[in-house]
């Protein structure tokens, strides 16, 4: 049958109507695929920023707990929360966390692990993150290296993290410290069976046997002091097991144990006989009060420390005094440096002005024009003065610095080397040429200076094992000190002593305070020998009447050199 007109028109706007419904269908498909796929790239992405934001909340706990110098806040605003404050959100009950503890709880449980073990290192790995909504657990690894234990302590454990509004917090529990940790439970370490080694002296006998030393060098086992403390992890037994114990001090189980073993002995450079003729000589002196202290010329190793009253306050280590005229040991040096000799000529007046203030000798002496040597030996002040006027800007300093001038702590335990401050003016530097104004110095310290002169190398202090450090004194200045210290003996303001053996020396007579005349300490230092010596006598006036005598019976208690 033949298409009419309308017919056709009708049959092309019905197919052009389909098409357009055709084309309408494919767009909302393409609408709705778009949508899809940004609805999984969305979901995927805060899935990967949950993950993240989880796994860095476990890697800041971790990071606390492994700061063992500074724990920080574990339970701050970015680590860690509580079923408390949980319940009601991601699903957290009390109920579902039975091991919940409070913040205050966890951190007091990380700070009784590290004490009760005795934690001196730690380190954290976080393994795979777990998460399920708004709940994850991270998996992690621990080793704690515990004093005295050799092997480290290793675990694994888990921590168990929910989601507070945007942030993650890993839940407060005694198991985020240790697995084995629960309410009521505690972790703790049971001592070795093995004993203690013992500091002995350089022969091998007990320095306990000395109560001087055992007071004032050896200290204590509980609590750690004084030697005890600086060589435990020698000294101390090792092995013993990490345990849990519950509220009553029961074992509840073992975790770790490992083999007992002694501790082993520490050989210092101390000498008992040198220790003992010290503290008789020192006994002898005219005032209470003094210390002696003796060095190894060879080493620098300490032989003696002795204070009197003996067992009292530590003065020999820990003492701060003037050096006075024993400091001259140090201005002879910077004046051998800056290219002087035995018989530069120096003036000897009564006194000398420096700066408006005016400097004078003891008992006033003057002995004119005197070459140096004899001006060391006779201990001239205003000689040593003028004598540092004409050497070169900072020699004193320059020499003060290569016996040890500065400021360093000499020994382990607490005690004091010398301080030389910069002087800052032409009246500081004066006072500084003679062992006065703002130079200090220790016992220790100046018999590191005597023993410098005798080997020719300044040497730290020390008392097991070798010297930290050491400075070479110039060749050129070795032997003409020690022949200025021998003239003091043979000679100069201590010839009067009567000392055995063939003794260099230097005295001094330290002002520590004004007065009219003002107060003074007695010094007297030297060596014969490889022993070198300092001897304080606190407000003994002249140091060859006070000091010196003591040191003369210190040597005489050794014996033959």
């Amino acid at each position: 049958m033949p298409l009419t007109s309308s017919g056709l028109t009708a049959s092309a706007s019905w197919r052009r109507g389909r098409g357009r419904m055709l084309i309408a269908l494919v767009v909302v498909i393409l609408l709705l695929a778009v949508a899809g796929v940004g609805y999984v790239v969305k979901t995927r992405a805060d899935a990967r920023a949950a993950d993240h934001a989880a796994a860095g909340a476990a890697q800041a706990y971790l990071a606390s707990w492994q700061n063992l110098g500074s724990l920080g806040d574990p339970g701050g605003d970015t680590a860690v929360t509580t079923a408390a404050q949980d319940q009601g959100r991601a699903g957290v009950t009390a109920a579902s966390v039975p091991a919940a503890i409070t913040v205050d709880q966890l951190v007091a449980t990380m700070v009784d692990v590290r004490t009760r073990l005795n934690v001196a290192g730690a380190r954290f790995a976080a393994g795979p993150l777990h998460r399920q909504g708004a709940t994850a657990t991270v998996g992690y690894s621990a080793t704690l290296v515990l004093t005295g234990f050799g092997e480290p302590y290793t675990y694994d454990g888990v921590l168990h993290l929910v989601r507070r509004g945007k942030a993650w917090k890993v839940q407060a529990r005694p198991d985020s410290v240790n697995p084995a940790l629960a309410p009521g439970l505690r972790l703790d370490r049971t001592p070795s069976t093995g004993k203690r080694g013992q500091l002995l002296d350089a022969n091998g006998q007990p320095l306990g046997a000395d109560a001087e030393l055992a007071g004032n060098l050896i200290g204590q086992v509980s609590p750690l002091s004084g030697l005890q403390r600086v060589y435990d992890p020698d000294l101390a037994p090792h092995g013993g097991t990490v345990v849990v114990r519950n509220d009553r001090n029961e074992t509840v189980s073992t975790l770790r144990a490992y083999p007992m073993a002694d501790g082993k002995d520490v050989r210092t450079t101390l000498d008992l006989k040198v220790q003992r003729a010290g503290e008789a000589a020192v006994a002898t002196a005219i005032k209470p009060n003094g210390a002696l202290v003796a060095i190894d010329t060879r080493t620098g190793g300490v032989l003696a420390l002795v204070n009197h009253p003996l067992n009292g306050y530590g003065r020999a280590v820990i003492g701060r005094y003037p050096p006075g005229s024993t400091f001259k040991i140090v201005t002879a040096t910077a004046a051998l440096m800056a290219g002087k000799d035995a018989n530069t000529s120096l003036d000897c007046t009564q006194t000398v002005a420096v700066g408006g203030r005016t400097f004078q000798n003891a008992e006033a002496e003057q002995f004119g024009p005197i070459p140096l040597r004899a001006a060391f030996a006779r201990s001239c002040n205003t000689a040593f003065i003028r004598l540092e006027q004409s050497l070169p800007d900072s020699a004193l300093e320059q020499a003060a610095k290569l016996y040890g001038f500065d400021g360093t702590q000499p020994l382990p335990i607490a005690s004091v080397g010398g301080s030389f401050p910069p002087p800052k003016d032409a009246v500081e530097s004066a006072s500084a040429a003679i062992g006065q104004g703002k130079v200090s110095a220790s016992p220790l310290q100046m018999a590191s200076v005597a023993a410098a002169v005798a080997s020719g190398t300044w040497r730290q202090p020390f008392i097991a094992g070798s010297a930290p450090r050491s400075n070479a004194l110039p060749p050129a200045v070795v032997a003409p000190l020690q022949d200025f210290m021998r003239a003091v003996v043979t000679e100069g303001t201590a010839n009067a002593v009567a000392f055995p053996g063939e003794v260099h020396g230097k005295t001094g007579t330290a002002e520590y305070k004004d007065g009219n005349p003002p107060p003074t300490h007695g010094w007297f230092v030297g060596y014969r020998g490889t022993v070198a010596f300092a001897v304080i006598v606190e407000d003994g006036g002249f140091g060859a009447q006070s000091a010196a005598p003591v040191a003369a019976r210190f040597l005489a208690g050794l014996g033959t050199p």
